[in-house]
């Protein structure tokens, strides 16, 4: 008995001087309570079958530090669903350890310049004058000639008659005829008030006659007319819109970027 006891005194002893353990290495790091060096082999955690994030199980309760590898995938109500993965305990649920990388063809909104990090502006450019790589992985989203010119657009969903690339729309637009409402304009015109009407007549009648020597001469005149009527007769009257035909832009308040595409690095 006392054999086997020895060797655990002996074996424990270095660990209880010092404060770092370092395997594949003998000079851990100071600020490591674990160093583990290897060229050629990893670190294989615990693998555990999670049932769902808000539940601890197969652990008897949460414990925030907690990091274990899940074999499982569950759906659950809620949002609680569990996918193979490292997940870490945070003390009140399961965390899933993820990166979210971009994927070929991803379209962002960036105030970068120029193309970084295989983003790549969409300025209509030729795909030839990309490289190698990047030209291919361009072909085969269907951009053979030329990326699309995202320059001065909004992008939008596909419809059925449409493809990916497409541009269409206008930025202006003008009122016709049709836009307007379907209404009818009355009105009437006031009596034009008093007036007169100058004419000139000849005479029609004329009687005259001379008793005694000594008399003035008299003479009777006797004229007789009439006015006919107008007549039937319109009047035309015209106004002005004061327009002048100008566009209507309905641009609405933005902000402005670049737009870019993934094509890998």
């Amino acid at each position: 008995m006392l054999k086997k006891i020895l060797p655990l005194f002996l074996l424990a002893g270095p660990f209880a001087a010092v404060s770092q353990v370092g395997i594949g290495t003998q000079t851990p790091n100071a600020s490591a309570l674990l160093e583990l060096n290897s060229s050629d082999k990893g670190l294989l955690l615990p693998k555990v079958a999670l049932t769902s994030t808000n539940q601890s199980a197969p652990l008897s309760s949460h414990l925030r530090g907690m990091i274990v590898y899940n074999t499982a995938t569950s759906a659950t109500e809620g949002g609680f669903d569990v996918t193979p993965g490292m997940y870490y305990n945070d003390g009140s649920a399961w965390i899933r350890m993820t990166t979210k990388l971009p994927v070929i063809g991803d379209i962002k909104y960036g105030l970068q310049p120029a193309d970084h990090n295989g983003w790549y502006i969409l300025d209509g450019r030729p795909t030839n004058s990309l490289s190698g790589s990047a030209a291919t992985v361009a072909a085969s989203l269907g951009f053979t000639n030329s990326l699309p010119d995202a320059r001065d657009r909004f992008l939008k969903s596909k419809s059925a008659t449409e493809n990916i690339g497409d541009t269409g729309g206008t930025s202006t637009f003008f009122i016709a005829l049709e836009n307007f409402p379907d209404v009818n304009f009355t009105g009437s015109t006031d009596s034009a008030g008093a007036h007169t009407h100058s004419y000139l007549d000849n005479l029609t009648t004329v009687n005259n006659y001379i008793a005694g020597t000594d008399n003035a001469l008299a003479n009777t005149v006797a004229a007789n007319f009439t006015t006919g009527s107008a007549g039937n007769h319109t009047h035309t009257a015209s106004f002005s819109s004061g327009g002048s035909g100008t566009a209507v832009t309905f641009v609405p308040s933005h902000i402005v970027t670049n737009v870019f595409i993934y094509l890998g690095i």
